[in-house]
C-alpha cells in the first residue's frame, strides 16, 4: 500500500446519485490524484519540462536581438548604396541636360 503521507485526503458527502440510491447521505473519504504533467511509458513518469530561467530567456532575448539588428543594418546599408546610386544618376542626368541645353542655346 502506498504511503498516505504523499496524498491529501477529502471527505465528501453524496447527496444525490443516479447510480445506486444506497449511498445517499454517506461520507466518504476520497484520495485527490493530480497530474503532474509528462508521459507515462512503462510505469515510469517522465520529468516535467523545466521552465527557462530569467537569465536565459534574457540571453536569448539579446541574441535574438543581435541578429535582428545585424539583418537591419545590412538593409539599411544597402538602401543608402540604392540612394547614392539614385542621386549619381540623377547628377548624371542634369549634367547631360545642361550640356543639351547649352548645346542648343535653350533657355532654361
Amino acid at each position: 500500500m502506498q504511503s498516505m503521507s504523499k496524498h491529501k485526503i477529502a471527505k465528501y458527502k453524496i447527496i444525490d446519485t443516479n447510480i445506486d440510491k444506497k449511498f445517499i447521505g454517506k461520507n466518504l473519504d476520497l484520495e485527490r490524484v493530480k497530474s503532474k504533467g509528462g508521459s507515462v511509458e512503462d510505469g515510469e513518469r517522465k520529468p516535467p519540462k523545466k521552465q527557462k530561467s530569467t537569465r536565459d530567456l534574457l540571453i536569448e532575448f539579446m541574441g535574438e536581438q543581435r541578429v535582428f539588428n545585424k539583418q537591419q543594418l545590412e538593409f539599411n546599408t544597402r538602401i543608402e548604396k540604392q540612394v547614392s546610386n539614385l542621386r549619381s544618376d540623377v547628377n548624371t542626368l542634369k549634367t547631360n541636360l545642361n550640356g543639351v541645353i547649352k548645346l542648343n542655346n535653350l533657355k532654361h
